[in-house]
Parts: C-alpha cells; structure tokens; sequence
C-alpha cells in the first residue's frame, strides 16, 4: 500500500488547500491511504473521510503542538482536542495528550524529532510508539545533517516505529515522500504490524523550489527572516532542479525499515 502520513489542508493556518482537492490529487498519485493532520485539530480528516471510497482510506489524525514539539496522532476523534488541556493558547500538555490518544487505542509519533525539545528531554520517547524517520521540510535543507545525526541516534531500537511524512502544505508537496507498506485495516495494531513486515520510505532529494513556492503563497505575514530564508532556500531549489535534470539524477531515494530488509539506513 502506497501510504501519505503529513498533510495539512486549509484547517491549518499555514494551508490553503480545500481537502477535497487534497483526496483528489492523492488519487491520482496513486495513494492508498492518506492521513490529514491538520495543527490541533482533527477536522480535516473528518471532513477527508466523507470523500474516501474504495479508491483511498483515511486515516483520521492531528498534529498537536506540545510543550515538547509536535505530536502527530493517528487513528483519533474530535474527543482529543476536546478533552486534552492546553498549556498556552497554542500548546497542549504532552502527558495529557499521549493519555487521551493511548485511551482510543491511537499512534502517537514525533514529528520532525531535530525540531523539537526532544535533544533536551529524551526521555519522551517512552510514552511515543515512534518519530518521523524522515521529512521532507526539515531534512531537505540548511537543517538535513544536524537532523540526520540526532535520528540516527535513534536507530534501530524494537519498541519505536518509523514514519516518514511530506508535510505537506501544497498539493505539489504530495509528491515528496510516502511510505509503502503491507495492507491493513485501519486500526493502530493492524498498521504497526503491517509495518513491521514491510515499511520503505520513498523521498525526493530535490524538494525546496516546491516548499519555498508554497511558503511564499501560503504566509500571511513577510518577516526580513521569512523573506531571507526561504528566498535562499527558493533560488537553491531552481538550482537542485536544474543540476537533477542535468545529471539525471534518480527521482527518488529510499529507506528500509522491516523484517524483510533488516537495513536500516
């Protein structure tokens, strides 16, 4: 199964894309299962779920700011954002969401592990079932070797599960990154065993035009940072874009994580 775990619709503050056109697109790229995880909210993925049919799934799911980074939650309900108390208007306490998420039998993963307090605090990783392997807004840029030297810290340990996601704030970004895996029903113990037989994770090295392109179209306020940042990270996209095309570079590279390929790279 063909499987895209990070997507943000326009329920996100940092989106614009209707989750209509976010099932279609998914469609056609082949997608099996989808998960839209919308910031602190699992709207997204219920309204997803009135467009799935016997061409896609959905997985319902969230990605909730804590006091420790962002928590990507799987197989939820509205009762998490509901009943889960914030520590700031903007933050959820991580302890009361991992008990919430683990009472409806959720998955709870790390999202983007270098850009969260986890270096400081890793003793989270105890009450997590596992981190994003790989994303492609993090580990596509400026940040890709110091993010790549914690995870590869935490490699190769049985009890945490490996995910990948596009984070994706456009439809173009939908391309980036996915998982392929066995097929499962969608329950939490039916997908970590299906992983656990086979879970290869595609990405694309060339990514930053797309994400820059999306920055620019999706902010609502331009910060000289905002603007430095990702008008570097756009002109070296062109540049990535070109020199793949060139060189006939690979469209993508991949990861290996299950019983059939014990490589884990």
């Amino acid at each position: 199964m063909k499987v895209c775990l990070h997507i943000h619709s326009e329920y996100s503050h940092d989106s614009k894309i209707p989750v209509r056109k976010i099932i279609e697109y998914a469609k056609s790229l082949g997608y099996d299962v989808i998960a839209i995880t919308d910031h602190n909210t699992v709207r997204g993925s219920i309204e997803a779920k009135k467009y799935g049919d016997n061409k896609i799934k959905i997985i319902p799911g969230a990605e909730f700011s804590t006091q420790y980074g962002h928590i990507l939650a799987y197989f939820i309900d509205d009762s998490i954002e509901k009943n889960t108390p914030r520590i700031t208007k903007q933050q959820y306490d991580f302890y009361e969401l991992v008990k919430n998420v683990k009472h409806v039998n959720g998955l709870l993963i790390l999202a983007h592990p270098f850009n969260s307090r986890l270096k400081e605090k890793m003793e989270i990783l105890r009450y997590l079932d596992g981190i994003e392997r790989y994303n492609s807004r993090i580990d596509s840029f400026y940040w890709r070797r110091k993010s790549e030297k914690l995870i590869r810290t935490l490699l190769n340990q049985e009890n945490l599960t490996y995910l990948a996601g596009t984070d994706a704030h456009s439809l173009e970004e939908l391309k980036h990154c996915f998982v392929v895996t066995e097929d499962f029903e969608l329950t939490t113990d039916s997908f970590k065993k299906a992983l656990s037989k086979k879970n290869i994770i595609y990405y694309k090295p060339n990514v930053n035009f797309n994400i820059a392109r999306a920055k620019f179209h999706n902010t609502k306020h331009i910060s000289p940072k905002f603007l430095m940042i990702n008008g570097v990270r756009f002109l070296f996209g062109i540049i990535e874009n070109i020199y793949n095309k060139t060189t006939g570079c690979r469209q993508y590279e991949t990861l290996c994580f299950s019983k059939e390929n014990q490589s884990k790279i």
